[in-house]
């Protein structure tokens, strides 16, 4: 039987998009929110039960939290290439389950988002 799990998590973050022409290319912050879904086979949960440890999410939002994202990932630090570092990180760390990343780079005023994932 597959299983699937979802969580999600908070962190304050502040970054500047580069080669970017508008305001966004000045540091700002955000209230970032992660929405996490991991799918996998009854089969694969560890000696606890546990398919995926729900703390392994806050790993990520402690590297995040309250941290100048362009200093923290070696990437540019747009919603789309935050949400695929973090789905690689999760792929590399559990490679046989698997994931689908939501990332909201603002909870007020509107939604917007990016997904990746296997599903």
């Amino acid at each position: 039987m597959q299983l699937t799990l979802y969580t999600e998590g908070y962190f304050n973050a502040a970054h500047h998009l580069e080669n970017y022409e508008g305001k966004c290319s000045c540091m700002h912050g955000h209230t970032w929110k992660i929405c996490l879904w991991v799918k996998g086979e009854e089969e694969k949960k560890d000696k606890a039960g546990i398919l995926w440890d729900f703390n392994k999410l806050n790993k990520i939002l402690l590297e995040f939290d309250h941290k100048y994202l362009n200093d923290s990932i070696n990437i540019n630090p747009s919603v789309e290439n935050i949400s695929l570092y973090i789905y690689n990180y999760l792929k590399k760390d559990s490679p046989d389950l698997l994931f689908k990343v939501r990332i909201y780079e603002s909870i007020i005023k509107k939604e917007s988002f990016c997904e990746v994932g296997d599903f």
